[in-house]
């Protein structure tokens, strides 16, 4: 539906043909007819944002347009034209349906006033469809990538949750994806339409982190010089994640676990509860059961969080998966800096399936995103990878001996200056504290990609 498209029903001929101009002249689509029937079959070729019906027409009046209008287009904003001894019959218009009515003899200036309100309410409308519409889909579940086993298991409980308002404790690494994992129960809950708040407890100083979650009154220490909403108030309706939970100060998990078990929280300096109705979900990369025993986490809080547990594997855990996630990343660099990569090299693949990967996935979109940027090819190659790429051997250098490792670990350490230096190879040499021509042997010897660097004027 066409936000600008009107339909015009009179049968006024003057009133007909004059409005049609001028609706015209505001930029808007109009299909005019001079009679209901003619009107209704309009609606029912296609649907019409906003409709100005004249209630007392031939053929089919205002009224049995309108209904038939609300049969088959019930989102179409509907504007009666009434004389006035017809009033009561915009007024059952009203109830009927319609949006509004005008008065004869129409004012252009009241009625073009009115269709802009509707329009612009359309508008408001649609824009809303496609923000949830974008929402969910970055943060669906079929956008957390896996085939492996575990990854079903956890998208299993993921379905499964959703569909509930119990608590979640989503425990693992750093970058195996917690809030993305926390963003997908949002997404396919019933609140999924309502706000997602996601605060790091560790990043916030303790001081600070009760007034940020529970909010805090005027006056209730030195800085406050006026009331602030917290975030669980900030979030009431939607879901709170709350990720590293593992760092919140033992002080905190005292009111957080009266906040679990109450569905009440108090701003510091307040004595007043206030009811909050959320989802919470928590996460972690800490061994809590660990944390329990040193004291540092409450045991009752836990089991209160860990309603639900969803446990992420760590990237050299489920690497099955690498592939569908370099193809993953691969897509999305290409749309964001226009590039066409089509892949990995045989190379590539063989060394990043058996990388450790500390990073877990977010080490991996960070490789990936590097490589996009500076493949020369549509195909990556383990030039393209930085640093780490020196690190991969190649194939005639597959084997232990003392003169292939060195090999390696100065092209490693090469890579690694330059990458530092913005591939400027005087300042590198500088640091390397090794000659400009010994610098440029090197560079030859152990093949070194460095027409990138040069493309962009940094070869120095």
């Amino acid at each position: 539906m066409k936000i600008n498209e009107i339909l015009l029903a009179d049968d006024e001929v003057t009133f007909r043909e004059t409005f049609t101009k001028v609706l015209r002249e505001e930029g808007m689509k109009v299909t005019a007819v001079d009679n209901g029937i003619d009107a209704i079959k309009a609606v029912m070729m296609q649907p019409y944002p906003v409709a100005i019906l004249d209630i007392q027409m031939p053929g089919s009046d205002g009224i049995k347009v309108l209904r038939e209008i609300m049969k088959v287009r019930p989102q179409t904003r509907v504007i009666m034209i009434t004389a006035y001894g017809t009033i009561e019959m915009a007024v059952e218009a009203i109830k009927l349906g319609a949006c509004d009515y005008v008065m004869k003899p129409v004012i252009f200036e009241d009625i073009l006033t009115k269709i802009h309100q509707h329009l612009q309410y359309l508008h408001l409308q649609e824009e809303n469809r496609e923000l949830k519409q974008e929402l969910n889909s970055k943060f669906d579940i079929t956008q957390i990538i896996g085939q492996s086993p575990a990854m079903h298991q956890v998208f299993e409980i993921i379905r499964k949750v959703a569909r509930t308002k119990s608590n979640v404790l989503i425990t693992g690494k750093s970058g195996t994806g917690k809030e993305l994992v926390a963003r997908a129960i949002h997404s396919l809950g019933s609140k999924n339409g309502r706000r997602f708040i996601a605060v790091n407890c560790s990043a916030i100083p303790e001081g600070l982190l009760e007034s940020e979650l529970f909010g805090h009154k005027k006056g209730s220490f030195t800085s406050a010089i006026k009331d602030k909403k917290g975030l669980f108030e900030s979030a009431h309706g939607g879901t709170l994640f709350l990720d590293e939970i593992g760092y919140m100060p033992l002080s905190c998990q005292v009111k957080l676990l009266r906040a679990v078990e109450s569905r009440q929280i108090t701003p510091v300096g307040s004595t007043e509860p206030v009811d909050i109705d959320l989802r919470l979900i928590a996460a972690t990369n800490k061994d809590l059961f660990e944390e329990i025993k040193l004291g540092r986490f409450r045991e009752d809080l836990y089991y209160r969080m860990n309603v639900v547990g969803i446990h992420i594997p760590l990237l050299r855990e489920r690497k099955e998966d690498i592939p569908l996630l370099v193809e993953h990343f691969i897509k999305k660099y290409n749309t964001e800096m226009g590039k066409q990569c089509v892949g990995v090299s045989d190379h590539v693949m063989q060394f990043l399936m058996n990388y450790e990967w500390k990073g877990n996935i977010r080490e991996l979109q960070n490789i990936i995103e590097r490589a996009v940027i500076f493949a020369e090819d549509d195909v990556i190659k383990i030039s393209d990878i930085g640093s780490l790429g020196s690190t991969a051997m190649l194939p005639n250098e597959a084997n232990e001996n003392l003169q292939s490792a060195v090999k390696i670990y100065e092209r490693e350490h090469i890579c690694r200056v330059l990458n530092k230096y913005n591939w400027n190879k005087v300042e590198a040499a500088k640091a390397l504290k090794v000659g400009l021509s010994s610098l440029y042997r090197k560079i030859d010897e152990l093949g070194v990609n460095v027409g990138r660097a040069t493309k962009k004027g940094k070869a120095g």
